[in-house]
């Protein structure tokens, strides 16, 4: 049930913000507002109390607003409307736009693989410890260089995917401007 629409209840919301707003200020400035011509005047205390008190009341109504219904998803995914299609899918858009930016990334599966050998081959020269300082240099020299390139594709991937949330950013402040 509502009570008021929303464009009123805004105009509330607004109305009483600006009474109390007002109000501090008189209070703050020890200021009063005289009317003169009819011997009247409203001092800070009076506006701060009578902005809060259209606050409360305001508030008051909004908690008989019924909850909107919520956002509809699927206009951004459209991979939401087809139960057929989850995101996890090859043919799911999400899935398709990571893999393209994975692909852009230049994260492979021969990459993860090196990164992976790298990570193994360090481990076991760590255990063995019978390996020369060579190998030992040459295994940590590979990982760093591993390493360094994983880093230079992430953050190519973290990029892609900021350009992606700003794309989907702007897509939902178009929605919100219905």
């Amino acid at each position: 049930m509502r009570v008021l629409n929303k464009t009123q209840m805004n105009f509330a919301y607004g109305m009483g913000a600006a009474i109390v707003i007002i109000g501090a200020l008189m209070k703050i400035i020890h200021k009063d507002l005289d009317f003169p011509f009819i011997d009247f005047s409203i001092t800070g205390n009076t506006m701060l109390t009578i902005g809060l008190v259209t606050e409360a009341i305001i508030f008051a109504l909004s908690a008989f607003d019924a909850p909107d219904a919520g956002w509809d998803w699927s206009i951004v995914y459209p991979e939401l409307k087809d139960p057929k299609l989850p995101l996890s899918s090859p043919e799911g858009m999400l899935t398709k736009k990571i893999n393209k930016m994975l692909a852009e990334a230049k994260v492979d599966v021969q990459l993860m693989s090196s990164l992976t050998k790298s990570i193994k081959d360090m481990e076991a020269s760590a255990k063995s410890g019978a390996e020369s300082a060579d190998s030992l240099a040459k295994i940590n020299q590979e990982f760093a260089n591993n390493a360094n390139q994983l880093q230079k594709q992430m953050q190519s991937l973290a990029n892609n995917l900021e350009s992606l949330n700003s794309v989907y950013g702007g897509v939902l402040s178009a929605m919100n401007k219905k």
